[in-house]
């Protein structure tokens, strides 16, 4: 009983010190530059929502691309107008992984974005403002984008 104790408390105390590893787990260099560049605009007072950074693998290379999401930065304290975002949505940048490190190979605004599966490949789907579907800005422009080995495609819709 004592030992089945002892091997249930290391196994909690390494998951927890597991967790705590994955927090602190570094990230690519360019994208820690756009958190530092992000803090000055806010006058070192940006803080950012769980939401800011994602985590995907968007170019099938098993290892992580990264999708920033302005609209949630907080410049401030609890200022309710996020300066990053507008009529267009917000910016999201996206930085894939490749030979030489990682590049910013997506920096738009969008209203909202997702990330589905068609055909076993990742689809980024973004809705924007109507301009970028040669509409009025308010009216709905959905694109759905894969990744071609080099540049975002668009692909037709389901």
């Amino acid at each position: 009983m004592l030992l089945r104790f002892v091997v249930l408390s290391l196994a909690a105390m390494l998951l927890a010190g597991g967790g705590a590893l994955a927090q602190r787990a570094e990230v690519p260099a360019e994208v820690a530059a756009v958190r530092e560049e992000l803090r000055q605009q806010c006058d070192g007072k940006a803080s950012f929502k769980q939401r800011f950074q994602s985590v995907a693998d968007l170019n099938g290379d098993g290892l992580p691309d990264y999708l920033l999401d302005y609209g949630a930065v907080v410049c401030g304290e609890g200022n309710k107008v996020n300066r990053f975002c507008g009529s267009g949505g917000c910016t999201l940048d996206i930085f894939m992984s490749g030979a030489g490190g990682y590049r910013q190979v997506y920096g738009d605004n969008v209203r909202a974005w997702s990330i589905k599966q068609a055909r076993g490949k990742p689809v980024l789907e973004l809705s924007l403002h109507g301009g970028y579907c040669d509409l009025a800005g308010y009216q709905p422009c959905h694109k759905r984008l894969s990744w071609d080995g080099d540049d975002f495609v668009e692909v037709a819709a389901r």
